[in-house]
């Protein structure tokens, strides 16, 4: 009787784990790596798209969908040089995802990729709606039990990278009012690269204004943060020195 009920729980487990849609899931997530890494990116390509397919079915997290299956997508469209291909995932994205914080990504990296491109200035319009948009999808969603910390670091994100955008342009009025947003934020709401070339970047703004006093605390600031943060820095100088580099 043991070794009947032992078979039998062996053979119901069978079933399940055969009928588990995580498991080919998961083992196509490995194999859409493992192109990746071998630079095979047709094959990788045609993983991740059959992954973005399948990650409603299997309930994949909004964090995990970005993370294992948008990002590295994105990124082999972009080494690549495959705009087009780009703009249509996420144009796909902000179609198909649902409220709060999935959508919210979505306005956002749609809305960095028109204004990072040489697109119309049409284009850069809409861009910087879409961003605009991102921001009050994440302020709505801040409230929200289970996403509330994730949309917050993700406003505190969206609204660095835009100031960032329009500092570089020395579009200085509309860049300020961005990094201090940033800069008032809980510090654990904040990732620590966008905290410090906020500071760094706003104190510039101050400077260039004459706003001498406030400047000097924002640089006492920014070097308690570093030495605080030391591994901040290095990663700022990191991503510059990739940036620089052809394949």
């Amino acid at each position: 009787m043991i070794v009947r009920g032992l078979l039998s729980a062996l053979l119901f487990a069978a079933v399940v784990w055969s009928s588990d849609p995580r498991a080919p899931f998961d083992r196509l997530k490995a194999e859409a790596r493992n192109a990746t890494r071998a630079k095979d990116w047709a094959t990788a390509e045609a993983c991740y798209l059959k992954l973005l397919d399948l990650a409603p079915a299997v309930h994949a997290s909004t964090l995990e969908t970005y993370a294992e299956i948008v990002s590295p997508l994105a990124e082999i469209y972009k080494r690549t040089d495959e705009a087009d291909k780009l703009e249509k995932l996420y144009q796909r994205r902000v179609t198909d995802s649902g409220e709060r914080l999935e959508h919210g990504m979505a306005q956002a990296d749609l809305g960095f990729f028109y204004q990072g491109s040489d697109f119309s200035s049409a284009d850069l319009f809409r861009g910087e709606q879409l961003v605009d948009a991102a921001v009050k999808t994440f302020e709505n969603c801040m409230p929200a039990k289970a996403e509330g910390e994730q949309c917050r670091k993700r406003l505190a994100e969206t609204a660095g990278i835009q100031g960032a955008m329009f500092f570089q342009k020395l579009d200085y009025k509309r860049a300020e009012p961005l990094f201090r947003r940033v800069i008032t934020m809980p510090a654990d709401s904040v990732q620590d690269e966008v905290m410090l070339v906020s500071l760094h970047a706003l104190r510039g703004i101050l400077i260039l204004r004459k706003d001498f006093d406030e400047a000097k605390q924002l640089e006492l600031r920014a070097a308690a943060f570093e030495a605080s943060h030391p591994n901040a820095l290095a990663r700022l100088k990191g991503d510059g020195n990739r940036g620089r580099k052809r394949d």
